[in-house]
């Protein structure tokens, strides 16, 4: 008897990637605890686990792992639509520094990264994702801020590594003018505190991950002791690359971003490198040979003018590219899915480029892989971790073993999400949440936006 069966569903395995995964046509899922204990026919899985607890049925539907999203920082939510001036945003450099660091980061508190992060990760979970890398900034929430991003991860339900951005910034100050060792230090106190609670392979939901800021934010003794802590705790890292324009690192350093990284020491397997826009073919080889797997941003890196990330040319050189989103604009992982499939077709005119099935490998199998948990998550199989997605898709045609990889790409959007699995928990049943109240979860993210809309001068 299982705690939930799972019937009569197009079940995705995705066991070795969408392309290869095997396709049930009429299958069932059997859950026992927080893992899968049985796949196959709905007729001998059902029969195998007669009585079961809670079933769903799934005819008509798909069943298929959640999807992982590598980059995300959910208090960024409490910026979306403020009204400021953009006037001021000529450049990526100019909403850096100020959309995303003095009108957001630089006023952001503990209150306001629980609020933020209970309605995004509530957003994902209901729009299909189930795991996620948030990496947490606010240097006036420290000590606590990740304590606070992990609270709302674990009332939620949704599957995280979460890690504090280490920088030398000095807020207000312009990182040309200076910058300050001690800002890493308290960074560094704040994540290795969240990695002695949430230790990499602890069996929960969420685990730590050493957030690095750039290249370009930290001294190369910093950069030095990330790797350290990497190594020590083997909880693998997550940091910005070439995310701004390759030459202004070469003017400053001398050298590109992934080349100071490297000669630090702090690149390797364990190292999600979320953009990766501007690379030239030097440091393309040099992510490559480190094993460093990407999180793709399509979105995020088009809306700062920045370029379009060379992922085509990273794909043929077998690197591991994962998407990941910022927490910018809607939060429906079908949007950014369906962005990074297109994007690239229309920046080298070739509509061959980024088919289906590798579009939605990024977001899925790359992703957990990415994030050291291929053994967990991923994919449906006997053992693994049962974070399973129930779709009803809204599509004008059949969804069927032959069209169902391209219905992602064209017609899936984040409504079609009915069911939704994480650890064993059934967290969205019927498109709403069962884990918390989703009215007060709102108006609690609104209350805490409005509060940094004011801290910003903004009338509200």
């Amino acid at each position: 008897m299982a705690d939930i069966l799972i019937k009569n569903g197009l079940v995705l395995t995705m066991d070795k990637g969408m392309l290869q995964g095997e396709v049930i046509q009429d299958g069932a899922v059997a859950v026992e605890g927080n893992r899968i204990v049985d796949i196959g026919a709905t007729k001998e899985v059902e029969q195998a686990h007669k009585g079961s607890e809670r079933v769903i049925d799934a005819e008509k539907k798909v069943v298929m792992p959640g999807f992982v999203i590598t980059h995300t920082h959910m208090p960024y939510v409490l910026g979306h639509n403020m009204p400021v001036d953009v006037s001021q945003l000529k450049s990526f450099w100019d909403m850096l520094q100020k959309m995303g660091w003095e009108w957001l980061e630089d006023i952001t508190t503990r209150d306001g990264i629980y609020a933020a992060t209970r309605y995004a990760a509530m957003k994902m979970l209901k729009s299909g994702t189930t795991t996620v890398c948030e990496l947490v900034e606010g240097p006036g929430a420290i000590p606590g801020a990740l304590n606070s991003s992990a609270r709302a991860i674990d009332e939620v339900g949704i599957r995280a590594q979460v890690g504090y951005e280490v920088t030398e910034r000095v807020p207000g100050v312009s990182i040309l003018e200076r910058m300050d060792q001690k800002n890493a230090e308290k960074a560094f106190e704040e994540n290795l505190a969240f990695l002695n609670k949430y230790p990499k392979g602890n069996g929960g939901r969420i685990e730590g991950r050493l957030g690095v800021h750039t290249a370009y934010t930290n001294s190369a003794e910093t950069l030095k002791r990330a790797r350290e802590i990497a190594e020590d705790s083997g909880c693998g890292i997550e940091i910005h690359t070439a995310e701004i324009p390759r030459q202004f690192l070469v003017e400053k350093y001398g050298k590109s971003a992934p080349m100071i990284l490297e000669e630090t020491g702090l690149l390797g397997p364990d190292v999600i490198a979320a953009h990766c826009i501007d690379l030239d073919d030097t440091d393309l080889e040099i992510l490559s040979r480190n094993g460093v797997n990407v999180a793709h941003t399509p979105m995020t890196n088009s809306l700062g003018g920045n370029g379009v990330a060379r992922v085509p040319d990273m794909l043929d050189k077998g690197m591991n590219v994962t998407l990941g989103h910022d927490c910018f604009f809607t939060l429906d992982t079908s949007e950014y899915l369906r962005y990074a499939y297109l994007v690239h077709k229309a920046h080298r005119a070739n509509p061959i480029l980024l088919p289906p099935f590798q579009a939605i490998d990024m977001a899925i199998g790359n992703g957990a892989r990415a994030m050291g948990l291929e053994k967990e998550i991923g994919s449906l199989e006997k053992g693994k971790k049962a974070d399973i997605l129930v779709l009803d898709p809204d599509s004008p045609s059949p969804v069927t073993p032959a069209s169902v990889m391209s219905w992602f790409t064209m017609t899936f959007k984040g409504s079609d999400v009915q069911h939704v699995i994480v650890d064993g928990r059934l967290v969205v049943s019927d498109r709403r949440m069962t884990t918390v109240d989703e009215e007060e979860v709102r108006r609690h993210c609104l209350d805490e936006a409005k509060a940094l809309w004011r801290r910003n001068g903004i009338s509200i």
